[in-house]
């Protein structure tokens, strides 16, 4: 049976930074939000499942939630996953949103200068780490030598 919004967003909220420490044995939860990503990426509804991923995304930022992981392959294939990154970017920007606004550049999309000013933003953005910042940053610097 398919799980509502809300049962999935419960299960989201109740993984916290410490279900992602690796250096502990109980640590499930890469297994549990592979799970969880699975059974969302066959939704056809995408706008009601996305936001709920990006919050997370947000949330725990310090997370090991992999390179890319499970959400970022979930997130890019939904259509229309770009506007709610750039919402989700200009809220708090993070390790994996970061990331995925260069993956986007790397396409060459024709928005290209929307995405290059998102990534400049985060390297003052209040709620980046120095981390998210640094690695804003580094793409930037990367995507120049791209041009």
């Amino acid at each position: 049976m398919r799980r509502n919004l809300t049962e999935v967003a419960a299960e989201l909220q109740a993984l916290e930074l410490v279900d992602f420490d690796v250096m502990r044995l109980d640590a499930s939860g890469s297994e549990q939000l592979d799970a969880i990503c699975t059974e969302l990426a066959g939704r056809d509804d995408p706008q009601q499942w996305a936001p709920l991923l990006y919050a997370f995304l947000e949330r725990l930022d310090a997370a090991d939630l992999g390179s890319p992981g499970p959400l970022v392959h979930t997130l890019e294939t939904w259509p229309g996953y770009r506007p709610l990154l750039v919402e989700s970017m200009r809220r708090k920007p993070t390790p994996l949103t970061v990331w995925m606004a260069n993956r986007v550049l790397n396409g060459n999309p024709s928005d290209a200068p929307q995405w290059l000013q998102l990534l400049r933003e985060t390297m003052s953005h209040p709620m980046a780490s120095p981390q998210n910042q640094a690695d804003a940053r580094g793409f930037l610097e990367y995507q120049a030598t791209r041009s």
